[in-house]
Order: C-alpha cells, then sequence, then structure tokens
C-alpha cells in the first residue's frame, strides 16, 4: 500500500467542499440528501481518490483496483446515468495508482498518480484521455526511489499543472501542450516536503498546497507556495496546532478565478492530540 494513502480520502472531500466555500452566501431551500449511486468495483479491493466534472453527463473519477495483490489504473465514467469502467493504462508489471484527475474538455483529461515496484520504487505516472482512449504520457521522476504526484488542475489544453514530492522535496510539473516538465519550487525543510493539491486563480496566479517536516523536531508544518507566471515561491501559512506530532497539514485547494480568492483546508494536531479540521483563506 502506498505512502499517506490513508489520507487521501481527505483531498475527495476537499475536492467536492471547498467550491462550496467559495460560493457566494445565498438563501436556499433545504438541500436534497446525498445518496449512494451504484459504481463498478472490478478488483477485489477498489477506490477512488480523485473526480472532476465537465457536465452533468461527463464525470470522471480515479483511483485504483486491485487483485491478487497488485494494484492498477481505474478510472470510472459518469455519462448521466450510470458509472462504467473505462479501460485504462498502466505500467506493465507495476503496481499503479491515479490520486487525481482534472478535465480540460470531454476529449481533454488528466489524471496522475505513481507506478512503483514491488521493492517501492515510486516513479510518477501521468495519464491523458483524448475522447477515445487513456494513454501514459511520459512525465519527469528526478529522484531514483520517491516520486509521486498527488494533485493536478488546468488552465488549458497547454497550461496544465501536476504537483507532488520527489525524494525530500517537493515536485512540480508543467504540461506545455507538448511534454511534462519540471519546474522548480521551494522545499523549505531539509527533512520532507510535499504538495498534496493545486488550484488555478489565473495562468499567472497558482497555488499548491501540503506540508514540511519541521528540520529540528520532523514535525509537520503546513506548506503553501504560489506561482506568478515565472517562479514558485513559499507565501506564509498558520500552523494553529499545539506543535507536537503529527502536526498541520494541508490536503486540499481551490480557487474562484472570479475573485482571486483561494482556500486550503487540511489538519492539525490540537493539544489534547487529536486531529482538528483546518481551513485557511486567502482574500
Amino acid at each position: 500500500m502506498k505512502r499517506f494513502k490513508v489520507n487521501l480520502f481527505v483531498y475527495v472531500v476537499a475536492a467536492v467542499l471547498v467550491p462550496l466555500l467559495l460560493a457566494p452566501a445565498v438563501a436556499v431551500a433545504q438541500a436534497a440528501p446525498w445518496t449512494v449511486v451504484k459504481s463498478p468495483n472490478p478488483g477485489a479491493g477498489n477506490g477512488l481518490f480523485g473526480a472532476a466534472s465537465i457536465s452533468a453527463n461527463d464525470v470522471w473519477a480515479v483511483g485504483d483496483s486491485s487483485t491478487s495483490g497488485v494494484e492498477q489504473t481505474l478510472t470510472l465514467h459518469w455519462n448521466g446515468h450510470t458509472w462504467r469502467a473505462v479501460k485504462s493504462a498502466n505500467v506493465p508489471s507495476e503496481q499503479n495508482e491515479l490520486l487525481a484527475v482534472a478535465a480540460v474538455s470531454t476529449t481533454d483529461v488528466w489524471a496522475v498518480g505513481d507506478s512503483h515496484t514491488t521493492s517501492g520504487a515510486f516513479q510518477t505516472l501521468t495519464l491523458h484521455w483524448d475522447g477515445t482512449t487513456w494513454s501514459i504520457v511520459p512525465s519527469p521522476s528526478p529522484d531514483g526511489a520517491f516520486n509521486d504526484l498527488f494533485g493536478v488542475a488546468a488552465v488549458s489544453t497547454t497550461d496544465v499543472w501536476a504537483v507532488g514530492d520527489s525524494g525530500s522535496g517537493t515536485l512540480i510539473e508543467q504540461w506545455n501542450g507538448s511534454s511534462w516538465n519540471v519546474v522548480s519550487s521551494p522545499s523549505p525543510s531539509t527533512l520532507a516536503n510535499l504538495l498534496f493539491a493545486v488550484a488555478i486563480v489565473s495562468a499567472t496566479d497558482i497555488w499548491a498546497v501540503g506540508e514540511s517536516q519541521n528540520a529540528t523536531s520532523g514535525i509537520a508544518q503546513t506548506l503553501i507556495e504560489q506561482w506568478n507566471g515565472s517562479s514558485w515561491s513559499v507565501v506564509s501559512s498558520p500552523n494553529p496546532g499545539s506543535g507536537s506530532t503529527p502536526g498541520d497539514s494541508l490536503r486540499g485547494a481551490a480557487a474562484d478565478p472570479s475573485s482571486g480568492q483561494a482556500w486550503a483546508v487540511g489538519q492539525f494536531t490540537a493539544a489534547s492530540g487529536a486531529e482538528q479540521t483546518l481551513t485557511e483563506f486567502n482574500p
């Protein structure tokens, strides 16, 4: 089972809930209740970790499906009536999983995650949907052992961003319409630096959120970075926790292009040792 998967449910919840925080407050009738919608389970073990909506009858969900201990990518499509499994690509002879998905259009969808060997060598994994098939698109893996992509968001068909970690440092990659390339990003800690989500205001205003480990204590602290159109830089962010393990972490993000506002969500460790919800806002 891969690193940090225990926290991936937080990303899915964040992807659904954070946009609601950005919406204007209006008087509405009592919301209809949530219901379970039947979805395929092709393997013995199945999980979904990311979702992206193009329209009411065009939604994608991604994750993995495992049988006999072998994990393979899982992509489900909603056509307005039913969910169905769509064949997706895998790196041969390796474990494969998808952790996030972003849609530009019905014929331009990106899913990201990792592939890894049983010995634990993780490489980035990026899949593209062209309206007909999912295919693997090569993406950089700067570290020899640990490379993951946890979040993805799109500005346009020639400007897509994916975030994660590589070794002990942050990892940010950009699709320019023809290839994925690593874009230099800060790693404030000498221990671990991870980016879990990315949100876009505009092509020159992009946010990535995650955590970095304090170099002395090893306790996690919130990490927020911003793209200004030419470079990524660390932006100071609150850490309301008590300073005890595991610490403070941001796991999901969303941005509103019309207002420029952004939200980041995650959790912090209270003095009691209990993990508490954390929401941070940039006006």
